[in-house]
This record gives C-alpha cells, structure tokens and sequence, in this order.
C-alpha cells in the first residue's frame, strides 16, 4: 500500500536572486483567446508542449501551456490553465473541491504571502499508477477567469525539484491584466447610514436589529443557491471616542446566536482575510464550527472600525460536504461586503433591495 505523506509546500522566494540564471521568461500568447496572453518564468532546457489545449466550457480548466524537461510529461511540468466561471466565488474553495472530486489529498490551501497579493496556493497527493503524484496550484482571478499555474511531478524528484518550480506561480502574469478580481457585476446595496456591495446574483434587505443604535442588513443569494448560506452586516456608532472591544461584541453576537438555537462548538479563531486583505479598518476575520438542531455549518465573523463606527459581519457557510458552492460563493461574498462597506450620509446613499 502507498503511503501519502506530505512533502514541503515552503516559500522558496530566495531563488528570486538567481532567477536570470535559472529560468527564462517564456510569452504566450494563447491563439483561443490573445487577451489570456501571458509570461512566466521556465526553468532553462526545459519546452513547450503544443497541441494540447482546447477551449474549454464555463467552468472547466483550458489548458493555456504545458512545460516540461521531456515530451512525455510524466516527469516535473508545469500546467497553465484558465477558467471562466460564472459566479463570484473563493477561488481556493473551487480548486480544493474540484482537487478533491478528482481524488486529491489535499495537503494545504492558503492565500500566498501578502507580497504577492492576491494570489492563493493549493497542494496536494494523489496515488497514480503505484506511484505517489505531487501537485501545487497557484491561482488569482482576473476579469472573471481564475488563472492557474499548476507544478507537478513524481515525489520521488518534488525535494530536488521544488525550490525550481516554486517561481513559476508567484510569477506568472497576463501581458495585459485588467486587475479585476470580480465575476459578477457589483451592486450597490445598504442605506440609509451604511452602504455596501455584493455579487449581482445576491439580494438585500433591512432588519430590525435587536438593540438601538445600530443599522442590520442581511443578505442571501437569490440565483443558483443550493442550501443555507447568508450574510448579516452591522454598522454600529462607536459609544465613546473609541469602539468596543472585539470581545464584547463577539459575546452580544453569540448570545443572539444562541437565543436563534445557534450554538458555536468553540471560541472563533481568526483566519487570512483573503481578498478583503488591506481594507482600512479591518481588525479581523475569524471562523467558528457551529450547529442548530438540524445540521452543522460554519460561521465567519469580521469586524472593521472606521471613523467612528463598527462594522460586524457574521457569514453562515455551508459545509463543503453538503454545499460546496454555497460555501465558495458566501466566502466571497463576505470578503466582497468587508472591502466595500462605507457610511454614506442619508442624502447620498444608494437604497437597493
């Protein structure tokens, strides 16, 4: 029986100072589509496999180019790839499920360091003809297509091979990149203190809060839901000159949730930021396994203090297991509300349901 043990997924930024003598920069330009036009580094002796891409449905990988030592690519490779998807989703959560239906342990899935924003990798294992098969994605989205770079090779060559492949992702860029990072069209929703947006494809609208002072919004896709996702959204004046603690608001937050017949299985621990990475304001993202008498799910709760006022998210995400798209599509979503939530006067505020 082969044994799946996890290789190194490390930062290997310190090959950058040899880069020139190892790699070449390699230009693209994809003859399905010349705005996919793109550059990487390659490792030098290594070439181009041609006559394997094919345009590709909404959804599935096109294979932009494939690199590699030998033409056979059983050995070390690297797989450009584009996919145009549909809705606005975590691009990590996509190629984990997809990884996952395919067979793939995964090892790691992260967003990359903040120098390289906002990137994200995805490793795994997998057992292919006796032999243990060892993958890194390394992905961002741009215009409504996630571009990949995908470095792979036998285990038996990943120590000797990977600080050689590690480049290849972070380094990777369209000619001409648009710097959008959004699928869907952008709406504006909130009022009349606190506006926001979110993916086309959700709605929005007020609910009373259960204390004063505060302006509550909720939200929940409206095309192509498959179960329970939504998203809550606070904007609260700060009491004093300062805002209240992320403690005592976390608690006001679990003791409504456990009045709801919501209880949290532990204390949330705080996770990446993802693409909401930046945004002025933003103490933190956090994430908490949950459960009511039906199903457990997991929640996310983000928190920014911005001139005066208090910002609380809480996301309800579904388990991949149950709604993997739901889950891809309300970590976006949040992360999306987070970036884009600012307090507009009444006068000046867009109203959106």
């Amino acid at each position: 029986m082969t044994t799946l043990r996890a290789p190194p997924f490390c930062d290997a930024s310190h090959v950058l100072k040899r880069l020139e003598t190892t790699h070449r920069r390699q230009t693209i330009v994809p003859s399905s589509d010349p705005t996919l036009a793109y550059a990487l580094p390659v490792p030098k002796g290594w070439g181009r496999v041609q006559g394997l891409g094919a345009h590709a449905a909404a959804g599935h990988p096109e294979i932009l180019g494939i690199f590699a030592p030998d033409p056979d690519i059983e050995g070390p490779r690297i797989i450009v790839s584009a996919t145009r998807l549909r809705w606005d989703v975590d691009p990590a959560e996509w190629v984990r499920h997809g990884w996952e239906l395919a067979g793939w342990s995964i090892a790691m899935a992260r967003p990359l360091d903040a120098r390289w924003h906002p990137r994200f990798e995805v490793g795994g294992l997998k057992v292919i003809d006796g032999r243990v098969e060892v993958r890194r994605a390394t992905g961002f989205v741009d215009n409504g297509r996630l571009l990949r770079v995908d470095v792979a090779g036998p285990s038996s060559t990943w120590g000797r091979m990977h600080d050689v492949l590690w480049p290849c992702g972070p380094l990777m860029a369209l000619e001409r990149p648009t710097y959008r990072r959004e699928v869907e069209p952008q709406v504006h929703r909130g009022g009349p203190h606190m506006e926001f947006c979110l993916p086309e494809s959700w709605s929005a609208r007020p609910k009373p809060p259960p204390w004063l002072g505060t302006t509550r919004w909720v939200a929940e896709p409206i095309d192509g839901a498959q179960g329970s996702v939504g998203l809550r959204i606070e904007a609260t004046r700060w009491p004093l000159d300062r805002p209240e603690s992320i403690e005592v608001r976390q608690h006001r937050l679990h003791h409504e949730l456990w009045t709801d017949g919501i209880a949290l299985a532990r204390q949330p621990k705080r996770i990446s930021s993802g693409s909401a990475l930046g945004t002025a304001g933003l103490v933190g993202i956090y994430v908490a396994h949950a459960h009511d008498r039906e199903q457990t799910f997991e929640l996310r709760f983000a928190h920014r203090d911005v001139n005066g006022w208090s910002f609380d998210y809480t996301a309800v995400i579904a388990s991949p297991e149950r709604c993997p798209l739901d889950r891809m599509r309300a970590i976006r979503a949040l992360e999306i509300a987070v970036a884009t939530t600012q307090i507009r006067p009444k006068e000046h505020t867009t109203h959106a349901a």
